[in-house]
């Protein structure tokens, strides 16, 4: 029987897939929770593996709570941001910024207080405000479905100031967009604006379905069950562009979040624990490396998540994976 021995202080998890080839493959996941105040550390509470996307209701009309960690990998690291937007100094405002930077890809949103839209297409004053929640329902966005006609904003569905085919007195007394691309001054009903965000994408928006890959009659018989030809791994990204990288973080990175926490701007290098991934296939030892393909910075949890992955393709070896050993760099003797 399959064991899995997890020798570190995180959550581990294992699952076998078909990899994008139709291979079988083995893959360890690793998730580590860490305090961000006073200091890095270890946190007592870990949070588990993620098994399926989690959404804040309805997922046809409310954003990604939680993306899956049981998918196929990522060709680089996703860097997520779930919180509010603070006023700074505990004094309310009407207006602020929030941004990330990592290494060297940063993102800035532009947060203004709650505004509603007037019988026009104009909208009233922000209101004063403490916090803002960071997520695609406060940002532009929305689908406006009568009958068989469907239309809205296919990079987020959820948010909202879509207007479509509408009349503007339809939005009279709705709320307006609270996140604002820095770029723009969205504040006509009507008017082109950019959805930004630092929470996860949903699979079935813009741009992540562009890499799902051609569902049709020529893979239904030559490809079936298995990812279309055209599947591309970047489909598992689920972090905005700007903070979507294309290599995987070492450890050491700089990290600056302004904004978005109640105690002031957060400031901290990415800590680099290095995992040790022992696979027994068949009486030999297999080590794949393990790659952070996500890390997901929650303020007001007063956390900060690193995933982890390897991947052994093992094909018809599969049932003779014996066990998977995950240590803490250093200490492989422990296998």
């Amino acid at each position: 029987m399959l064991q899995l021995a997890n020798h570190t202080p995180f959550a581990a998890s294992i699952a076998v897939l078909p990899n994008a080839q139709g291979i079988d493959t083995l893959y360890v996941i690793v998730k580590g929770t860490a305090t961000l105040q006073p200091t890095i550390a270890l946190a007592e509470e870990q949070v588990p593996v993620t098994m399926a996307d989690e959404y804040y209701g309805d997922p046809v009309h409310t954003s990604l709570k939680a993306c899956s960690e049981m998918h196929l990998g990522k060709p680089g690291t996703d860097v997520l941001l779930v919180g509010q937007a603070w006023a700074a100094e505990g004094q309310p405002v009407t207006e602020s910024f929030v941004s990330v930077k990592v290494a060297e890809r940063s993102k800035h949103i532009r947060v203004v207080g709650d505004r509603v839209w007037k019988g026009g297409r104009g909208c009233s004053s922000p209101d004063p405000f403490m916090s803002i929640p960071l997520t695609w329902e406060r940002t532009f966005g929305g689908i406006f479905i009568e009958g068989d006609h469907a239309s809205g904003e296919q990079r987020n569905p959820a948010g909202c100031g879509f207007l479509g085919d509408r009349k503007p007195a339809e939005f009279a007394d709705q709320l307006a967009p609270n996140l604002i691309d820095p770029r723009e001054s969205f504040d006509r009903l009507g008017d082109e604006a950019t959805p930004v965000c630092f929470a996860p994408i949903a699979p079935s928006w813009l741009p992540r379905r562009t890499f799902a890959g051609t569902y049709d009659n020529n893979w239904q018989t030559k490809r079936a069950p298995y990812l279309p030809d055209d599947f591309n791994a970047r489909f598992f990204h689920c972090a905005v562009p700007e903070l979507c990288f294309d290599r995987y973080l070492q450890g050491g990175e700089p990290i600056e979040v302004h904004g978005a926490s109640a105690n002031g701007p957060l400031l901290f290098n990415l800590p680099a624990p290095r995992l040790a991934i022992d696979i027994m296939v068949a009486g030999s030892n297999e080590q794949p490396p393990a790659n952070l393909e996500t890390l997901l910075i929650e303020p007001d949890a007063n956390r900060i998540c690193f995933t982890w992955r390897a991947a052994l393709p093992c094909d018809r070896k599969a049932l003779k994976v014996e066990k998977v050993t995950v240590n803490l760099a250093g200490a492989r003797s422990r296998a």
